[in-house]
């Protein structure tokens, strides 16, 4: 387990991000004494303080209640010696999750349909993470000595990251349900192994099979729910909470389908090119006023034109690619619905054992923890690519 070196991580690179911001007092959300900044009607700042971290309020949470951003005044000269630091953390401890999910594999236990639900939730849980470890590395590494001056900038670019976040711990979320019974499965499936065992119809081999199940998804809960945790945990830390506060963390927004539709790739990407903010960098950079200069500023603008073409081409496939995986999992949950409701008046018939209600209830919860994540990945790829349009592009390779 790296849970902690995780939210070490985390903290570091809240560190990282710091900009130049107005100090507003010392007081986190939900305390008072604060004075209301600028620009901040009393409404938004009481929303602020209701002890709920909902997504539509991370940019602001961020900007005024981030310690390090607040305290950045006193800081401003530190160097960022800690970088690879933080990036070897934070991939050691994905790779110690994914080390337990081939764990799972390797023992055999995912090769029964039961084991192999509890690899997928954990690797899925697993992808969260990873996509905001990779995020947050390309934002360190798009830090440099002028971060004071571009405090609007990373303001975005952590936003965006601790976006990655929020989505990932909902995501995670969504899969919890769904492990929960798995391990539900595995004790009714237990229980039966051991009472066919005294019987003398099944084997004492059968019964040890039957008990690793078990073992094996109380420990994809427990870790789900560590991953759970840390997210919520670095999510406070992250927003100006304690890590341990009495918080609820919202949802993913709804999304208005239609939006996708009305996306206009081109218009966008004209839009991403001139708010992009490596771009304005160097519109406004030296060329030397010779001849050489000039056309390798010319070559550099036009190269990062082109990576922002190509990236906001990349994010707009993403979109209709997530679109189409979230409608086919709207489809399989609307037959799940259906055959869970069969499965309840069978059960409540008597036509069906406890052990094989449980399985009609965990291809429910699967398919809803589906369509959830999918819908999540939905969103994740509709802000990154509404991100890259208002100048963000962690990855554009300026």
């Amino acid at each position: 387990m790296r849970k902690k070196g995780y939210l070490s991580a985390c903290m570091a690179v809240t560190l990282a991000l710091s900009a130049a911001l107005p100090v507003y007092g010392a007081a986190g959300p939900g305390q008072t004494g604060t004075a209301i900044p600028d620009g901040v009607t009393e409404e938004q700042w009481n929303k602020l303080h209701d002890q709920t971290i909902e997504f539509d309020e991370l940019s602001d949470l961020i900007r005024y209640f981030n310690p390090d951003i607040q305290n950045i005044a006193d800081a401003a000269g530190n160097e960022l010696s800690n970088q690879q630091y933080v990036y070897d953390e934070m991939k050691i401890y994905i790779r110690d999750l994914n080390d337990n999910a081939q764990s799972l594999k390797d023992s055999g236990a995912a090769d029964s349909e039961v084991g192999n639900q509890v690899y997928t939730a954990l690797k899925d849980a697993v992808k969260g993470l990873n996509k905001g470890a990779d995020t947050l590395n390309k934002v360190i590494k798009r830090i440099d000595s002028g971060v004071k001056k571009n405090v609007d900038r990373y303001s975005k670019t952590f936003s965006s990251a601790v976006g990655q976040i929020m989505i990932g711990y909902n995501s995670a979320l969504a899969n919890r349900a769904m492990v929960q019974k798995v391990l539900d499965i595995s004790v009714a499936g237990y229980e039966a192994q051991s009472i066919s065992f005294q019987q003398g119809m099944a084997t004492e081999a059968d019964v040890l099979a039957a008990n690793k199940g078990v073992l094996a998804a109380q420990a994809s809960l427990e870790q789900l729910d560590n991953t759970i945790d840390g997210l919520k945990r670095s999510l406070c830390l992250m927003t100006g909470y304690s890590a341990d506060a009495e918080v609820q963390i919202g949802g993913v927004p709804q999304l208005d389908l239609s939006l996708i539709s009305s996306l206009n790739l081109e218009a966008d990407t004209a839009k991403a090119v001139g708010n992009n903010y490596d771009l304005i960098e160097k519109r406004r950079g030296a060329s030397g006023q010779t001849t050489t200069g000039i056309k390798t500023k010319e070559a550099s603008l036009s190269e990062g034109e082109q990576n922002i073409t190509v990236a906001m081409q990349s994010y707009y496939q993403g979109i209709l690619q997530a679109k189409s995986a979230y409608d086919a999992a709207c489809t399989s949950y609307e037959k799940a619905v259906l055959e869970k409701n069969k499965a309840d008046r069978s059960y409540q018939l008597g036509m069906v054992s406890k052990l094989g209600y449980l399985q009609a209830q965990m291809a429910f919860l699967q398919a809803e923890g589906t369509k959830e994540s999918a819908y999540n990945t939905l969103y994740q790829a509709y802000d990154t690519y509404q991100w890259a349009v208002n100048g963000i592009i962690a990855d554009s390779g300026q």
